[in-house]
């Protein structure tokens, strides 16, 4: 589902900053690679693959890695680094994705960084997909987060 939602919103004219707490940036490269989405139009905040292999990749020109999944505040510097590199450009900000999040971090952390998130995009004037797998949520922690967005869709 991600891989569709990134190529129709690069085809729109948008870049995207794709947050991965799910899978390595080298990995969706491939897939986004596959679907003939142009790379130079993702930039990845990847916060699974030094956590993955146990030491720093290092950033490079499209991707800023984080140490682990459960470091919220480094993630959200990265993003603010993200998005003042790409500031003349029309954003969406990706996060795949919540339920994998739940498996490093309380609902409670995970809660007031998706708040600190989708003001972040509402303030910047930009748009942002927040990615969750069906059923992968409990029923009232997805109430609360229902409150930070404009819609949910359900596939």
């Amino acid at each position: 589902m991600s891989t569709e939602a990134v190529k129709s919103i690069v085809n729109d004219g948008y870049h995207v900053i794709m947050i991965t707490t799910n899978q390595p940036s080298m990995i969706l490269l491939k897939m986004y690679s596959r679907a003939e989405i142009d790379a130079g139009k993702v930039f990845f905040i990847d916060a699974i693959t030094n956590y993955a292999l146990g030491k720093d990749e290092g950033d490079n020109e499209n991707t800023i890695f984080i140490r682990n999944p459960g470091d919220l505040t480094e993630m959200g510097i990265a993003l603010t680094r993200a998005m003042d590199k790409l500031e003349d450009e029309d954003l969406c900000i990706m996060l795949d994705s919540i339920s994998t999040m739940l498996i490093y971090v309380s609902s409670a952390r995970i809660s007031k960084f998706i708040h600190y998130l989708t003001n972040k995009i509402r303030l910047s004037d930009t748009h942002g997909v927040l990615f969750a797998a069906k059923n992968g949520i409990d029923p009232g922690f997805m109430i609360q987060l229902a409150t930070f967005v404009d819609e949910i869709i359900k596939e």
